[in-house]
């Protein structure tokens, strides 16, 4: 055997018998993935707390629809998204918020079209508060961006990788006609 392939066959072997890199090398097969599973882990957590809070807000704030007092004013729907705005702006941006509010006479009536498009538009929104008595369903939308990468392949989500999350509540207004 000529001594150069012998002297090649030596650092071969000594090089398969030393294991000094073997855990770094599985570190950074691993890592990847781990931290992306941490990471959407956070982020589908994060958007969970998003849309409980939003959809909390929507119940809490539809109050002042249903006793009336969102009739009174005179520029209802900024009533509604200030108020509405008041507690959410700590877990997001209002300026992504789209609002539709409708009336029916019945609950059988009830028959929601798109109010968002599928780029996260509004498309067909309205903001009827009603009157006494009637049935109101209020719908609210927001525009969540994902920040993990990658995690937007998961979810269905638009162009720019925002994820539509909604929140709603149907309910008759009360017989407020003769309250203050």
């Amino acid at each position: 055997m000529p001594r150069m392939l012998r002297a090649f066959v030596k650092v071969a072997r000594r090089i398969r018998r030393r294991e000094d890199g073997v855990t770094a090398v599985e570190f950074a097969l691993v890592a990847p993935v781990f931290l992306f599973l941490v990471f959407a882990i956070l982020e589908t957590s994060l958007m969970y707390v998003v849309a409980t809070v939003m959809q909390g807000e929507v119940a809490l704030t539809t109050r002042i629809i249903r006793t009336g007092q969102l009739q009174q004013e005179d520029d209802s729907i900024a009533a509604f998204r200030d108020l509405l705005c008041e507690n959410l702006d700590n877990v997001l941006n209002c300026d992504n918020i789209i609002i539709d509010v409708r009336t029916f006479d019945d609950f059988g009536e009830i028959d929601l079209d798109d109010f968002v498009d599928e780029d996260g538009n509004a498309s067909g929104n309205e903001f009827s508060p009603g009157s006494a008595g009637e049935i109101v369903v209020v719908r609210v939308a927001y525009q969540y961006n994902i920040v993990t990468p990658y995690l937007d392949e998961f979810l269905p989500t638009d162009a720019n990788g925002n994820l539509m999350l909604f929140a709603g509540t149907a309910f008759k207004n009360e017989p407020f006609e003769n309250a203050l």
